[in-house]
């Protein structure tokens, strides 16, 4: 072991308190945030990895301490910086991480680019008799490329093949991403002694528990204030290929022709992604945008609530999902949700959740108009508690807690 292992069982230069800390004895749980660390762009992979990883450190595991770590481009997995709620890269003097027996890294985070470059000091800890974990949150860049940039095409092939080789369990956020990457791992012949091991990881859809950023512009309030008075249609989702924003917008747009002002409004969050130049486009020269049409590309948790408390109908159109987050927070927050009827959204059926088929704009109207005229379902209908999450994910990891798998309840 390196001079610097030997030093981290010991004494750790601190990035994470301000000062010098003693390594508690026994084991160490790693918790990737690398990407969180570098830039919170509060999508919902960012609030799942705030959420989980709160809950995570505040938790006291007997025999294990719990440990927030990231890597950069350039340097490979070090102990992450933390001040207050804030996470951030480490200093770029930070010592490399060792692990050793019994240890156990736990890629929270989807850094697929960074797993891949510091591949090196992962085959190090497997060697040494650590556990590699990670969450597969989707492989939807392998299955469907034409909606990813080439980059991230080729970051997951290699990210994959890391988690192959090294990867000792994937918890994986659907029965849909588990299939896929079962299919996968038999498709490339992976086969191990040990076998790897697949798990499946809920998620649920309550904000709160992701320490939310907070913050309403005067537009995001503008935006609330006719909420009130309107019934609104809401798409929660970055722009991009697979989110189908088009299709949305094109039953909008039928709606206003077919009854003028009595049509609902529609309200768009997300941040502007890749290959959707001209939906941006669109959307920002539509010509109802200020009135009946809101495009909010920046919005913070705070707002995204706001959002949702109003909305009179939350419509997911999305192509591919790993989870579908925003059908589990509409829910949550006792919305009705029309969504695609995709298998992993049926995998989300539940009161409150409809779901539609064909993109011709007429018919996702009518699917519309007639999700409209049921009754709003109770709120937290959808599971509203991440300890749940926390709970699979420790008792997958073979680390004892105090959850209960009952909605995440403290044992006494």
């Amino acid at each position: 072991m390196s001079l610097w292992g030997r030093l981290f069982r010991r004494t750790v230069p601190s990035t994470q308190a301000g000062r010098s800390l003693i390594a508690p004895p026994g084991r160490r749980l790693l918790v990737d945030l690398s990407t969180l660390a570098q830039q919170d762009a509060g999508t919902g992979i960012q609030r799942v990895v705030r959420s989980i990883w709160n809950l995570l450190e505040a938790t006291r595991l007997d025999g294990f301490s719990v440990v927030a770590v990231a890597a950069t481009a350039k340097r490979g997995y070090c102990l992450a910086s933390i001040d207050g709620v804030n996470i951030g890269l480490p200093a770029p003097d930070a010592p490399l991480v060792e692990l050793g027996e019994g240890d156990i890294f736990l890629g929270l985070d989807l850094a697929a680019h960074r797993f891949w470059r510091h591949r090196r000091q992962i085959a190090r800890w497997k060697r040494r008799g650590a556990t590699i974990a990670v969450v597969v949150y989707d492989l939807l860049p392998l299955r469907e490329p034409d909606w990813f940039p080439a980059s991230t095409v080729r970051h997951f092939g290699r990210w994959i093949r890391v988690i192959m080789r090294w990867g000792d369990i994937a918890f994986c956020i659907s029965r849909q991403v588990a299939s896929d990457l079962t299919a996968l791992l038999q498709e490339k012949g992976a086969q191990r002694s040990p076998p790897f091991r697949i798990a499946l990881l809920p998620l649920c859809g309550d904000i709160r528990g992701s320490r939310p950023t907070s913050g309403i512009d005067d537009v995001g309030a503008d935006v609330l204030a006719r909420m009130e008075e309107r019934p609104t249609l809401l798409l929660v989702g970055t722009v991009e290929p697979r989110k189908a924003h088009a299709v949305l917008v094109d039953a909008f747009d039928h709606l206003r022709t077919l009854l003028g002002d009595a049509a609902p409004d529609l309200v768009i969050a997300g941040r502007p992604g890749w290959r959707t130049e001209d939906v941006q486009r669109r959307m920002l020269e539509h010509p109802e945008r200020g009135g009946a049409f809101h495009w909010i590309s920046d919005a913070s948790d705070e707002l995204l609530t706001g959002l949702y408390n109003r909305a009179a109908l939350v419509v997911v159109p999305s192509f591919g999902e790993g989870f579908g987050l925003p059908v589990v927070e509409a829910l949550a927050h006792g919305r009705k949700v029309l969504a695609r009827d995709i298998p992993v959204l049926r995998e989300l059926s539940r009161p409150g959740l409809s779901y539609f088929g064909s993109d011709a704009p007429d018919a996702l109207a009518a699917s519309i108009l007639e999700s409209l005229g049921q009754a709003d379902p109770l709120p937290g209908a959808a599971d509203d508690d991440w300890a749940v999450s926390v709970a699979t994910l420790l008792d997958g990891l073979g680390i004892d807690h105090g959850f209960s798998r009952d909605k995440g309840a403290r044992r006494a």
